[in-house]
């Protein structure tokens, strides 16, 4: 059964200008924070990727300093379900998602369509005014239609501004309490990771209209801005391997690394041991991105599947394990 959890409600709080003195002593300009341009302060990127293009925002170092502010002294403050929710969380990742499934037979995977974009400036808000009796920030009311316009671009919630995992995790409280809600009285584990939504079950009746009952929730507690990607849903069962969120989860209950994940650091440690010219070459010559590359995948091995780690000890080494394991790659 979920348990509501009331918010801590902050009685000492301080004008959003003097937090803003507070954090940077006059070494950022609280009136550019305020009043400055906006769309001056971040840069376009587009990707295509299997025919849909993609759209990522880079921010400038005011934006990106300003966005660390809103985060420190507003964002981290907005309320979520931290029982279902994994993404963009310290101290939890997308194994803690997986793991609550460990002993399910029965899977139900599915991701959300277009999610940043679908969370408009009017969600936002009403995102942000809910967490404003936790937050420091005395005198929210005056400023919240500034700190939209640093949020949001287009009006709605663009992808490469740090602001918005945390508002994403945050916005989808009331369908996340109510799926979650739903789950615990028929049995079912729910988690969810950024767009990426998990149900499984012991019994496969259970998972019975799943789906539907997904889309009518959005619906009624989402006004149905959200919707679930059309043909991208999947019922799995154990038997096999079942590949959730990057990772396998075997039939014995334990979690691994997907395999394309381990030939690409099995062939990097080759590289980076026999052929440094080959290793640079995974990333058009820049051997510095490509040891970053590896100590990253080598970190997130470890937090899934230490056993693999042991493994590739054996393999190629400790010493070019460890190297990467414990050292920071710019």
């Amino acid at each position: 059964m979920h348990r509501w959890v009331a918010q801590k409600v902050i009685v000492n709080k301080k004008p959003l200008e003097t937090l803003f003195e507070a954090m940077y002593h006059s070494k950022r300009s609280f009136d550019d924070f305020a009043r400055g341009p906006v769309a001056q302060k971040y840069v376009r990127h587009r990707f295509c990727k299997q025919g849909k293009t993609r759209e990522v925002l880079s921010p400038d170092d005011k934006l990106r300093a300003y966005h660390e502010f809103l985060r420190l002294f507003l964002l981290d403050f907005l309320p979520q379900n931290e029982e279902v929710v994994f993404s963009y969380r310290k101290g939890v990742s997308a194994y803690d998602a997986v793991s609550r499934h460990a002993q399910s037979k029965f899977f139900f995977v599915c991701d959300i369509a277009d999610f940043f974009p679908s969370l408009k400036r009017h969600r936002i808000r009403q995102t942000i005014l809910s967490g404003k009796d936790s937050s420091p920030v005395a005198d929210l009311d005056q400023w919240l239609e500034r700190i939209l316009d640093l949020v949001s671009v287009d009006d709605c919630l663009p992808m490469g501004f740090s602001t918005s995992p945390t508002i994403s995790n945050a916005a989808l409280l009331p369908f996340d309490n109510a799926v979650q809600w739903y789950c615990a009285s028929r049995g079912l584990i729910y988690t969810r990771y950024s767009d990426d939504m998990v149900v499984s079950a012991k019994e496969f009746a259970s998972l019975d209209g799943i789906e539907e009952t997904l889309g009518a929730f959005f619906v009624e507690y989402m006004d149905g801005d959200l919707a679930l990607h059309p043909g991208k849903s999947k019922l799995l069962r154990t038997g096999s391997k079942i590949r959730l969120l990057g990772m396998v989860l075997l039939p014995n209950g334990t979690i691994s690394v997907d395999a394309s994940i381990k030939s690409e650091i099995e062939v990097l440690i080759h590289f980076y041991i026999k052929d440094r010219a080959k290793f640079a070459d995974r990333a058009d010559g820049d051997a510095q991105k490509v040891e970053a590359r590896l100590a990253g995948l080598l970190n997130y091995a470890n937090t899934v599947d230490q056993s693999y780690l042991q493994k590739l000890r054996k393999k190629f080494g400790a010493a070019v394990v460890d190297l990467f394991l414990h050292r920071s790659f710019g």
